[in-house]
Parts: structure tokens; sequence; C-alpha cells
């Protein structure tokens, strides 16, 4: 339809999809426009135009200053640089519809209308399908310098080589994508370059090399004359060279045809294996790029040209990199399309690595082992490890059968144990007699320890021949003495590569083991390489070193030690073991990331030593850990098991019980005899250390997924009489049904269990029943119920109020976000009033309140009830519901202890009807009334409550209650008189120098009490510093002062610290950032808690003291 295909009406679609785009999105989209496609355009692109643009002025921007099949192109390009994938695949969607059909008639492409894409006319492999020529005769044809033959041959040897699985890759989605994009006939439908990425070992470089073949076989159906393989890691070790010399190497004979090959760059595919090698050059905005591909630069020069389009701007570009590479890829590509490799499927791997066991018994030899090494799978992601797989776990297989009657009871299975298991065989002698190593095969091993150490710093697996040359290695020397842990070492190229990261990771630590010493960022106390450990944290390019860092420990175990001492015949370094558990060690009193901790876990996982691990994890009191995948929850349980005086875990479990994928993708594990699922044995092994560590008293699964069986499992141990835990905390976990019952049913059974936190987690009215019918059965013995965020409406508060009036034991509970409102709320003071209800604790934040609830309430605190903390807070109670509230609190029976009215719009009426309450209550010591509009004079009627010998109070918060200069000196004449108040918070208010020096005249005075004072964002500058500082001089009861967010400069600072520096400033924690000044002020910040130890200078002001603080959260 020639409607449908006419610029007005494409026009308009295309404005259809960028309407979609709200105004922070459409400002992303008009950047990324003009960083990168203005360069494109048929004439130059307004920037000012494009600034200024609305949707319908963009679209006819794209439409005019582009063509059109382009403006699309271009718009999906941008959407998935934007991560608007579900919005591209419209547009893609969009263009496919109304792209114009091929014309039977005329098959032949139009040059007029550069938009429209047809297909070329095919190549060789339609051409012998039609003629039914020979290969031969093809190549004779249409390959007159013989060069597809040579690349035919190549590539099928290193196909057939180096993944071992060459008819394989054919059938992935990832080639077949990749031969549909460049595929495309015009070069304005395929893109310029294609980013395939991925993890180490997913096959990114055998696709690389199959799309060469597929080319050569004539299954590349595009338009390309030439193509070429370039390995990054050979470019960044060669001397200076043009692209041309580069291209003429590749080419079978010693006359390659440059500049015919050059004369068409739009028909060359340039195929770069390997970025990663060249991430760790520095990326300099300045580098002289080269547009001449005649001459000579250096590798990483012609490599930065080809990305940026300087360099042959028209031709084609492959590139493969890592992950860990990709940040630094994105900043020099143009116009890139990323193509995710995610190697074998998980079926694949299984059904590989069973197939290639020669007999049952090593069937189930690697059934067990996918069983107990989950991350074996993850290895296997493309074919030559697999292949590697295999024979380690045949060898494995074979060594524990001979030795099964001497060796005892199996450890668990590691990477360690797999790779020395291949390393070990590949090297032992011959002679039986002489168990180690002769001196040749010494220096061979040690020679490529250290190329492969060297390697690691660089970043790189490839081994350039001149490296191989100094350390007197040979390439078939090594091809021999360790087959298939080498790539390309047969070829002859001049450079051979480790298969796998994780190989030359294990040949790295093992240099550092035989060598005795530690180097680089392996370890908080080891001697580290300042300048590489800057590097490769800035690029994030870890992988190689954690996998270092888990072979050094796994090395140091016994049982690999003692085969290591007797092959190379020496024994370990002395104290290597030492220092690495000593690393350890220290992370047990730290406040470490749950990252860190199940790293280091991870390092002891691979000793398999049980002596090392315990003596290692024995200062542990604290494990906060992440689970995310069923190796986590092994090592986690592995070692959590050797922590002896454990009190507390944290853990965090996502996606491990969300589905049976290893069980589906290998049934035979359905035909093992009384086996139990994978990933319901590991967290059984994990739950069982809640009944043998006598010291665990508290268990926080906050945020995790688990699935009813899991919660069947860890309710199951929580009721042995051997389980201690006092505290479980399930906030915002993801529990399948019916799995709630089972906490319910623990709370009845356990004897120690006194604290449950199901915050975040929806309970219908059945689950409230149950909980109901558990907490009101004697023998519960819970008291802290927190149920926060559970989507509680009215109709559940009459079961809510049998436990409320019935639990015999429930001292707290926590309703807080939930829908109680007025109509509930009187149904729970009911049963409080009429009930010797035991709850002493009652949290009802942001329930929906008003002032009509409040009389349900005051006639609940007018009975027999005796509450000590109530939190109201976030509800509209106003001044005339609190009033309400205060005539019950006045009683001089009145049990309340704290009381919280955060944001409950309460005025300068509301601080009357408290100050009465103050002066006549002798119980109530924490009030806290931020946010609400209280102003001066508000504080101005509490301040003479305050200064009433009567009043009590000892905690007072006021954050945000539009307080002013006024104020100040009322509360300055309190800080003097009051006997009681210890705590005053006056954060958010504009005070300023005046308000605060004000203050400090009732803080000088050495009678105060005042214990901790918030100043944080209160206008403070420089001004005040001085009074400041001579209160902290004069005051030797202040201990917590919050400073934050003020306007305070050097010279301010400096004055703080003449106060801070004292013998009579007793100052414990001072809020302030250090980082907002200049190197000399924190310089002195530093030397001031040089001299005073005692002293925490901090940006966290509120995260110290949390159970005083934030009393209403316990």
């Amino acid at each position: 339809m020639a409607e449908d295909t006419s610029p007005s009406f494409s026009h308009f679609r295309l404005q259809w999809h960028l309407q979609e785009l709200d105004k922070e999105e459409m400002q992303t989209f008009k950047e990324l426009l003009k960083e990168k496609y203005s360069e494109v355009t048929t004439c130059s692109l307004p920037e000012a135009a494009v600034d200024g643009a609305g949707v319908d002025t963009l679209a006819g921007l794209l439409h005019e200053h582009y063509l059109e099949s382009l403006a699309w192109a271009i718009s999906i390009n941008i959407f998935e640089e934007m991560n608007m994938f579900a919005l591209s695949e419209r547009a893609q969607d969009e263009v496919k519809r109304y792209s114009p059909s091929p014309i039977p008639e005329d098959p032949k492409p139009t040059t007029d209308d550069p938009g429209v894409c047809e297909e070329d006319p095919p190549e060789t492999s339609q051409a012998v399908e039609q003629d039914s020529t020979t290969p031969t005769e093809t190549e004779e044809r249409g390959d007159p310098w013989n060069y597809k033959a040579h690349v035919r041959t190549r590539f099928v040897e290193e196909l057939a080589t180096h993944c071992r699985l060459e008819g394989a890759t054919a059938e992935w989605p990832e080639m077949q994508e990749l031969l549909g994009v460049f595929s495309r006939a015009t070069e304005n439908c395929r893109p310029r370059t294609v980013v395939l990425h991925g993890k180490p070992g997913t096959g990114k470089s055998t696709l690389a090399r199959r799309l060469m073949l597929s080319w050569a076989q004539g299954q590349l159906h595009g338009d390309f004359a030439f193509v070429f393989f370039l390995s990054a890691g050979e470019l960044r070790v060669m001397e200076d060279s043009s692209l041309a010399t580069i291209i003429a190497r590749e080419w079978p004979s010693t006359q390659a045809p440059v500049a015919e090959i050059m004369s068409q760059p739009e028909r060359l595919l340039l195929v770069l294996d390997g970025f990663d090698d060249l991430a760790l050059v520095p990326n300099d905005e300045n580098m002289q790029l080269c547009s001449n591909w005649a001459q000579e630069q250096p590798g990483t020069v012609l490599v930065h040209s080809l990305l940026r389009k300087v360099l042959l701007p028209s031709c084609s570009l492959l590139v493969t990199v890592g992950d860990a590479a990709m940040e630094k890829l994105k900043s020099l590509v143009v116009s890139p399309q990323y193509l995710l490799v995610s190697g074998l499927s998980l079926m694949q791997r299984t059904q590989w690595l069973l197939e290639h066991a020669a007999n049952p018994p090593q069937r189930t030899h690697t059934l067990q082992s996918l069983v107990d090494s989950p991350g074996l799978l993850d290895l296997c992601q493309a074919p030559a490890t697999c292949s590697l797989v295999c024979t380690a776990l045949r060898l494995q297989e074979e060594e524990e059968t001979s030795c099964s009657s001497s060796s005892g009871p199996r450890g668990g299975r590691t990477l360690t144990g797999l790779y020395t298991t291949l390393l070990l065989q590949q090297l032992a002698p011959q002679d039986i007699l002489v168990p180690s190593l002769g001196p040749e095969n010494r220096a061979i091993l040690q020679g490529l320890c250290h190329v492969a150490m060297q390697g690691m710093w660089n970043m790189t697996p490839m081994i350039p021949s001149d490296t191989l040359r100094v350390h007197g290695l040979q390439e078939t020397q090594l091809s021999t003495l360790f087959p298939g842990l080498l790539q390309g070492a047969s070829r002859g190229k001049g450079c051979c590569a480790f298969l796998h990261t994780s190989l030359q990771a294990l040949l790295t630590a093992l240099h550092y083991v035989t060598m005795g010493r530690l180097e680089g960022p392996l370890g908080p106390s080891l001697a580290r390489d300042t300048r590489s450990y800057m590097e490769l944290s800035h690029l994030d390019l870890s992988c190689c070193f954690l996998w270092t860092r888990r072979f050094l420990f796994g090395l140091l175990g016994q049982k690999v030690t003692r085969a290591l001492d007797v092959l190379l015949g020496r024994p370990e370094p002395q104290g290597l073991r030492q220092r690495l558990l000593h690393w350890v060690s220290l992370l047990g009193p730290l406040a470490c990331t749950p990252g860190d901790t199940l790293e280091s876990f991870y390092c002891l996982f691979e000793m398999q030593d049980a002596d090392l691990v315990h003596m290692a994890l024995r200062g542990f009191r604290t494990v906060r850990l992440l689970g995310h995948q069923r190796l986590d929850l092994r090592v986690a349980s592995f070692c959590v098991q050797h922590c002896r005086h454990l009190r507390e875990i944290q853990m965090d479990v996502t996606e491990v019980f969300s589905g049976a994928e290893l069980t589906e993708a290998c049934p035979q594990l359905h035909q093992q005899p009384q086996r139990k699922a994978p990933v319901d044995k590991r967290w059984e092994d994990f739950c069982s250390v809640l009944g043998t560590h006598p010291s665990l008293r508290q268990l926080d699964l906050g945020n995790s997924i688990l699935s009813e069986g899991a919660v069947r499992t860890l309710c199951g141990e929580l009721r042995r009489p051997t389980c201690k835990i006092q505290k479980l905390i399930c906030r915002s976990a993801e529990v399948a049904l019916p799995g709630l019952r089972h906490f319910w049913l623990a709370t009845i059974a356990s004897q120690h269990l006194r604290h449950l936190h199901l915050g975040n987690i929806c309970l219908g009215p059945e689950d409230v029943r149950v909980a109901s019918e558990a907490l009101r059965h004697p023998r519960c013995r819970l008291e802290t119920l927190r149920l926060d965020s559970c989507g509680l409406v009215p109709a559940c508060c009459p079961t809510v109020s049998q436990i409320l009036g019935m639990a015999t034991s429930l001292k707290s509970i926590s309703l807080a976000r939930n829908k109680v409102t007025d109509k509930g709320l009187k149904i729970l003071c009911e049963a409080l009033r009429t009930t010797r209800s035991t709850l002493t604790h009652l949290i009802l934040e942001n329930c929906g309140l008003t002032g009509v609830g409040c009389e349900a309430l005051a006639l609940a605190l007018s009975s027999s009830w005796r509450p000590t903390h109530l939190s109201l807070s976030n509800n509209c109670l106003g001044s005339e519901g609190l009033s309400l509230l205060c005539r019950a609190l006045r009683h001089s029976d009145s049990t309340l202890q704290r009381l919280r009215l955060d944001c409950c719009g309460l005025d300068v009426a509301a601080c009357g009807f408290l100050a009465f309450v103050l002066m006549s209550s002798q119980q109530l010591m924490h009030l806290s009334l931020s946010r609400n509009p209280v102003g001066d004079s508000g504080v101005q009627l509490l301040c003479e409550a305050l200064r009433d010998p009567s009043c009590t109070l000892q905690d007072l918060e006021l954050v945000e209650c539009c307080l002013t200069e006024a104020c100040c000196k009322d509360l300055s004449y309190v800080l003097t008189r009051s006997e009681h108040l210890q705590s005053l918070d006056l954060a958010a208010n504009r005070l300023g120098d005046s308000g605060g020096a004000t203050l400090c005249e009732g803080l000088r005075h050495r009678d105060s009490p005042l214990k901790r004072l918030g100043l944080e964002a209160c206008g403070l500058a420089d001004a005040c510093c001085k009074v400041l500082s001579s209160a902290l001089s004069g005051n030797q009861h202040l201990i917590s002062l919050n400073l934050l967010q003020n306007d305070f400069g050097p010279s301010g600072v400096m004055e703080l610290c003449a106060g801070l520096l004292q013998p009579t400033c007793d100052l414990r924690l001072l809020g302030l950032w250090k980082r907002q000044y200049p190197a000399q002020t924190r310089e002195l910040l530093a030397k001031v808690q040089s001299l005073k130890p005692h002293l925490v200078i901090s940006g966290s002001w509120y995260a110290f003291d949390d159970n005083d603080r934030y009393w209403w959260k316990h």
C-alpha cells in the first residue's frame, strides 16, 4: 500500500512510539541521539532544534535528517540502549508490518530508494543448490584466491580441536540469530557493529569461529566478499603494524589482494575476538586515532579506530567480550547491536556430561557431582569446558574407586579438587618408584604458573610466543604435557591461551603456593600491588582474582597439600596458610557485607578441611549471607556448621526454591533411589545448624523466597528442644501457601521462640484465624508479634481482638500500615478494656485512624489495661482526638512510658494537653512529636511542663516542627533546670546561628544532664562554632551531637576541633560528613579521632544506638 509507506504515515507511526516516553526518558533519548547519531545524518542535525522539540517535531526531524528506515533503526537502537526492550520490540514489529513485500515478477533490488530493504541474490550456497555444482567447482568460480577454502580448512580444524563439538554450535539460537543479523541484504538494515557478550566460557569465541566457517561454506547469505578473524590478544602484544599488514598475515598466500579488499569496505567483515584482552588499556580520549589502513600503528590504536568508525567506517565488525569488560566497550562502539551468549542450555550440559560417561558407575558419579557441586554446570556453558569437566570427573571417579577402601568418607566436591585431580594425573611421572616431577617437567610447570600469574595481572588469557620463550617454554611441550588446558598451542600461530579463566586462576594460585609469596588484592591482610589493584577495582574485572583467591585456599587443604608435596618434592610454604586464615578471622568482628562474608565462606569451602575452617571461624558471632543459588546454600551450610559461637544469622535466600531445573534437565535424578531434591537436602543441612549451636538466638530470613517445603523443614528444626532460637524474622519474605501454617505451629511447639516478625507478608482471613488459635494455645510462649503491612482490614479485627485479649504470653504487637480504621480500633480496644490482656506494647502507625477512634482508645487506657509503649504516628488524630487520650493519660495510675505521635496533625493546643500529662504522669519518659506544626508557641507550653520538678521526661523529639530561634531561649532554660531530660532532637528546624548560640548557653551549664542533642539541618554556620566549641569543652555529660547538613566551613570545623580536644569533652559520637571538607580539614578531623579514640565522627548519626532511639521498632 502506497499510503502505508509514505513518509507522512511513517512520521505519525514513529510519533506514536515516541509518545510512550515520559519527560525524563525523552531527554535521555535526545541526548543519545545527539551524542551517537549526529554524524550519520544526510545533513547537519540542528541540536538546538532537537533540545526544544516536542514529540511531533522530533519525529519530523528524524524523518527530515535521516532516511525513513534509518530513522526507525536509530530510534530502535536508542530504545534498546535505554533498556526499553518492550518499546523496541513494538517498533520493530511496526517496521515489519508496514515494510514493502517483495515483488515476485522482479526480484532485482531497487537502488532508487535506499530505505527499502530487499534480499540480495544468494551467494555460493544457493548457487550450488541451483546448478548442483560441486564445492570444488564453486571454489574455482567464486573463490579465485582460494581464501574461502583456506578459512574452511582452518576453522573446521580449530572447531574440532578447540570445542570438540563442532556441529552443535550451528544449532545454538545465538548462532541462528547471528546469521540472521549479518544476512540482512542492505547496509541500512544491517548493523555495522555486533557485540557478542556473556560470562567467561559461554562459547563467544566458538560462535565467532563458527561464523567464519559459515561464511566460508556459503551459509552467511549477506554480501560480504571478505571476512577476517583477528585476536585482540595478539593485536595487543604485536609490534606496530598497519591493518593492511594484519590482513595480509591472514591470507593463505604471500600476495594478498589488499587493495581490492579495501576498495569495498562495505563488503568487509572483521571479527575481533576477545576484547577483554584490551580492557586494561587506558581509555584516553586524546588518543590519536588512525583513518589510514596502510599506516602503521599499535594494535590498540587500530582497534579503537575501528570501533569508533574512524578507520573503515563502512566495514562491519563482530566483537566478542566478557561481561566484565562491557562498560569499557560501550564507551567505544558506535550504534552497536548486542547479542547475549548464554552458552549451552542446562539440559544440553547435563546430557553432554552423562553421554560422555563411559559406564554406569561413571554416570552415577557424574550425577552425584552435579548434585553436590551445581557450580560444575555453570562452568560447562561451553563445549570445550564440558569436555574438560568430563575428563576430570572420570579421573576423579577412578581415583575414588581405587582408594575407596582406605580413604574413608568422601568430602564435598569442589572445583579445586576437580582441577587438581586432572592436573596431577597429567603430571604424574610414569615411574611409580619416582613419584616426584623431574627437574625438566618441574621447570615447565613453574614457568607456566608464572606465565598464568603475569597474564592474570594483565587481565588476558593469551600467552604470546615471546613470553613463552622468556620462560623457556615451547608450545609443543605445553600441548603434550597439558592436553586440553590450552587452546591454540598446536596451531603454530605464535600465541596460545588458557581454555578458561578458572584454569588460569588455578595455575596462578599454584604459583603463589609453590613460591610461597602473595601479591595483589587477594585479601585485606596480604601485600598489594597498588597500581594493579586500583586499575582492577576501577574496571571491576575481578573474576579471575576471585577464583585465584578461592584456589589459594583450596590448594592449602590437607588432602591437596599432601598430593602437591609428593608431586613437587617440597613442603608447603611456612606461614601461608596461617595468613590466609587470619584474613578470614578478621571478618568476624567486622560489620562485613553479606557478599564479603559469602566470599570468605567460598574460600574456606574449597579447603574442605574441618579443623582449619573451625579455626578461621571461631571468632564469628554474627553472619550475614546471600543465597541466590544452590551452591550458595551448600557453602553457607558447610561453613556455618563450624561457627560454634554464632549468635545471629541473617540469610537472604532467593531463586533457590523457585523450581526444579536440574531435575527437569536431568530426569535420571528421579531414578536415584531414596534421593531428595538437591535443594531440599542443602536446606536441611543449613537448618540443622539451628539445633546444634547452643548460642544461636536470632535467625533473619527477610526478603527470602521460601517454598512450602522449605518452611516446613525450617519450622521442624525450630520445634526441636535443642533449638535455642528466640527471634525469627521473615520480613518481606515470599512464603508459598500453606507455609504460614507451619510458623504458627512452631510458636506452639518451640520452647524458646519469643519474637516473630512477619511484616510485609499478605495474610488472609484463614491465616489470621490459624494465628489466633496458635497464639491462644496455653503452650505458646510468643511475646512479640509484628504484622506490619500484612493487608489486614477491619474484618480481621474481631479475630485479632481474640489474640489481644486471650494470648497469655503476648506482650507486644505491631499492626502498622494495615487498614485498621476507627471501626477496627473500636473492636480491638473493647477486647483490651474488657479482658485481662497482657499486652504492653501496641503499635498502630499509619492505620487510617482519626480523632473519632481516640474515644475508644481512651476508654481502654482508663480501664485495667496497663500499656507501657504506644505508637500512633501517621494517623490524622488532630488536637481534639489527642485531648481525649490526654484525659486518660493524666490518671495517676497510667503506666505509659513511651508515646510516639509523629505526623498526627497536632498544633499548639495539642501541646497544651500534653503539657498537663507531662506534669501529672510520673511514668512518661519518651515523647516524639516530629513532623507536627507545633511551632514556637507549642514548644513554650512544653517547656513550662519540662521545668516542673514533677516532669520525668527523658527523651523529646521535635524534628521538623516549624521551630525558629524564638523557642531556643525556653529550651535553653530547660537544659539548666530539668533533672531528667537526656535526649533532645531539633533536626530540620531553622534555628540559625542565633538559636544555636542560645542553646549552647544552657548546654554549658555544668548540671545539665543532656547526653544527646540533634541539630541536623538547623541552618547553623561558622558564627556559632566558637560558642558550640565552648559548650563542648564545658559539658561532661554530652556524649552524642548531630551537626549534619549545616553550613560549617573549614574555619568553623577548626573551632569545633578545639573544643573536642579539651580534656573535659567526653563526646563519643559526632554527626558530621567529613567528605564535604578539603583535605586539610579532613586531616584535622582524623587527628582529633586519633587523639580521642573513643570519638566516632560519622555521617550516619541515626544508625547508632538503634535500641534507644527506635524503640518502637523492637
